[in-house]
């Protein structure tokens, strides 16, 4: 385990070594083989290049009015909650909420999650329980045979047969689309300019390769799943944390009535007129990166190298590799007092010293690894950021959380998956809240809360 910024850039940024074995164990079901997240090599440096046009910055800025609309559907959801004052679980409405609109971003579809049942979304989450990681509170989940391989093996079927379908449908009508930045297309671009250069000709393709086919997959698959995970959770927290402390909340909300006007049902049609005011959302931004510092959701795992060692910046001392599982904890660099003074602390103040540094994976913080650092960090770290402004800006003035873990044993017999668990110790660096393991890391019991309709002055 590794807690040292210097030792962990020597085999993340000096040189990236391959990930770990474990990392491919994980991503089987979710992503399937080749996948961007545990590929190495050339097989990761071409889907990398083929889909980093899909998250740049400038077309990222495009998609803001899609991202809107998803949103304004996500309010009118929690006005319902509001009406009702009931107790429910907000992970699982910003769940719904970035699946859809990770589903316009890859596959340029409307999954309409939010509104009701959609058959790829649902085994997708299907398949996140029944990963052998993390909190199992299902005990049928822990038979690998005869009931979760086959399981597993279901509705890997399921996810592959809609998302094929989806990419036959956008290979038989390119010719009349026009070019695309949606990451289904990106990969087709990248599939027929390969074939081009092979046969020099396109014009008589009667169908996708199936070893591409699949590729693209599981290509798809693993940008819904990582697409939608980080913000979700980041959502939920920040909304959490922001009811705890009434300064910094107050500040938020300052922040967007002077970027967006002081009406917030308006910042919908603003952000859709001019989605560059999002980038005068410095305090926004503190406050996501507090957030993902406090909780954040995945690390990056690495597998040690014969003749690769690590130098101790203290003593000198070179440490072999070979064998070992090289993992920083980003928990561990997060709450360090080495990198960041009152570590268990909400304080978004602290990063308004590098305002400067408006990069997704906030360059100059080497202690801050939300992204993993290197070029293997998060491809679509600046859609995380975009999509948690947009979110914010358009709820924060509108509604206000309330925690309800006391209240867990109202959602008991929901189907959510969660145990309503109140036994025991429930505390984590002294806050209810904390993380667990599903799939990667969740707030506990997905968050309880009650939500109001804010009263304005």
């Amino acid at each position: 385990m590794i807690f040292d910024a210097d030792i962990m850039n020597q085999f993340t940024v000096k040189q990236s070594l391959p990930k770990h074995p474990e990392v491919e164990k994980f991503m089987r079901n979710i992503g399937g083989p080749g996948n961007m997240v545990s590929s190495e090599g050339v097989e990761w440096k071409k889907w990398r290049s083929a889909f980093n046009p899909g998250f740049a910055a400038s077309h990222l800025m495009s998609l803001v009015p899609l991202i809107v609309d998803d949103v304004l559907i996500f309010n009118d959801i929690m006005k319902k909650h509001a009406e009702n004052n009931d107790v429910f679980r907000m992970e699982r409405a910003t769940t719904s909420l970035t699946v859809d609109i990770i589903g316009k971003v890859v596959l340029d579809l409307d999954l309409a999650s939010q509104k009701g049942p959609n058959e790829l979304v649902d085994a997708f989450m299907k398949q996140v329980r029944w990963q052998k990681i993390g909190a199992q509170f299902n005990p049928w989940e822990l038979i690998d045979f005869p009931v979760r391989n086959p399981i597993q093996w279901y509705l890997t079927w399921k996810m592959d047969r809609y998302i094929g379908k989806c990419l036959e449908e956008r290979f038989a009508t390119r010719e009349g689309r026009g070019k695309s930045r949606a990451v289904v297309d990106l990969a087709l671009e990248a599939y027929l300019k390969e074939v081009r250069g092979v046969t020099g000709d396109i014009s008589n393709m009667k169908g996708l390769d199936k070893e591409f086919k699949q590729a693209a997959i599981n290509n798809m698959k693993t940008f819904i799943f990582a697409g939608h995970d980080t913000t979700s959770s980041t959502i939920v927290y920040a909304f959490y944390y922001l009811s705890k402390d009434p300064e910094a909340l107050a500040k938020i909300r300052k922040e967007h009535d002077d970027v967006f006007g002081t009406d917030p049902e308006a910042a919908a049609d603003r952000l859709k007129q001019d989605p560059r005011l999002l980038n005068k959302l410095e305090y926004t931004l503190a406050v996501t990166r507090e957030v993902l510092r406090l909780q954040p959701p995945a690390s990056t795992v690495r597998v040690g190298q014969k003749g690769f060692f690590l130098t101790d910046p203290k003593t000198g001392e070179r440490l072999p590799t070979e064998h070992m599982m090289l993992w920083p904890i980003d928990v561990g660099f997060h709450r360090s007092e080495r990198y960041w003074p009152d570590p268990h602390s909400f304080k978004p103040e602290r990063h308004l010293v590098n305002s400067s540094d408006s990069s997704a994976n906030y360059n100059s913080k080497e202690a801050w690894i939300a992204f993993s650092k290197g070029n293997r960090n998060c491809i679509g770290q600046e859609l995380a950021i975009l999509e948690t402004k947009v979110i914010l800006a358009m709820t924060l003035r509108l509604f206000d959380f309330e925690p309800a873990f006391d209240e867990l044993d109202k959602l008991k017999g929901d189907k959510s998956g969660y145990p309503s668990d109140t036994s025991g110790v429930q505390e984590q660096f002294g806050d209810v809240a904390y993380q667990i393991q599903l799939g990667t890391a969740k707030p506990r019991e997905g968050m309880p809360c009650r939500i109001k309709l804010r009263q304005q002055a």
